[in-house]
């Protein structure tokens, strides 16, 4: 089961929802962020360039971003697919990170084109 989204799945989003993200992130040691295509973990916090980076959200940080945000959220796994339902969307796919991602950015959609 993969664990984060990839550096590939923040090229879906566009530059405003790119600096929405960013600016509402919060650097951790060890956390694992993409600059461009690259990806790395987080050693140091005063090495991290957060203008440049966007993190690669985990399970945990999209599901925490749901709830915050669209306090229905239900998960199940049917058929050897994840089902994800928010009150906005519902989405499936293989792997839990990939549905969570498409529910992550229907939400954050909305919350940047306010």
């Amino acid at each position: 089961m993969l664990q984060r989204i990839t550096s590939s799945h923040l090229q879906e989003l566009t530059d405003v929802q790119k600096e929405y993200l960013r600016n509402h992130w919060i650097p951790q040691e060890g956390e694992y962020i993409a600059m461009g295509d690259h990806e790395e973990m987080i050693y140091y916090l005063n090495g991290v360039e957060k203008h440049k980076a966007l993190p690669l959200l985990t399970i945990g940080q999209m599901l925490s971003y749901l709830n915050k945000h669209d306090q229905s959220v239900r998960i199940q796994h049917v058929s050897g697919e994840w089902v994800v339902q928010t009150s906005m969307i519902e989405t499936k796919a293989i792997e839990l990170s990939h549905a969570l991602w498409e529910a992550f950015k229907s939400v954050l959609d909305k919350n940047t084109t306010r």
